[in-house]
């Protein structure tokens, strides 16, 4: 028994890595009290992508959406990114931003920390510009 929970939680662990590997590799914050002050400070969207490791979807959206050419500069430049994972980062950000669906997208706005847009579910490159288009507008236009 000892030996099973003891897998299990390896495996566990295992899985919290990818997300951070993934934003380390492209450079996205972990943390969401600082994305917000850097959302704060620069006057940027907070986008914030709610997934979960054991979510192939996820995966997907990361590695043929996010990390795209089309949309990867964008992101960079016009928003603060950050990725959490719903099961292992669930005490770092706000409940409003719980969910059971993944992945999932939150801009937020920095002042009043409400999403101003989301969006659920894997969501391929050019549909996802639109989505920052809209963001974008909502965003300015409050």
């Amino acid at each position: 028994m000892k030996k099973i929970v003891l897998l299990v939680m390896l495996t566990l662990s295992l899985f919290g890595a990818n997300v951070d590997e993934f934003a380390k590799e492209v450079g996205f914050e972990r943390d969401y009290k600082t994305a917000l002050a850097k959302a704060k400070d620069e006057k940027k969207l907070l986008m914030m992508v709610l997934g979960a490791d054991y979510c192939p979807w996820c995966r997907k959206f990361e590695r043929n959406t996010l990390s795209s050419k089309l949309v990867m500069p964008r992101i960079k430049e016009e928003f603060i990114v950050l990725v959490v994972d719903k099961k292992f980062d669930i005490e770092t950000f706000p409940g409003d931003f719980q969910t059971q669906f993944t992945p999932r997208v939150f801009f937020i706005d920095p002042k009043t920390q409400k999403s101003v847009y989301d969006k659920t579910g894997y969501i391929k490159k050019k549909e996802f510009v639109k989505d920052l288009d809209k963001a974008q507008t909502l965003f300015k236009g409050e």
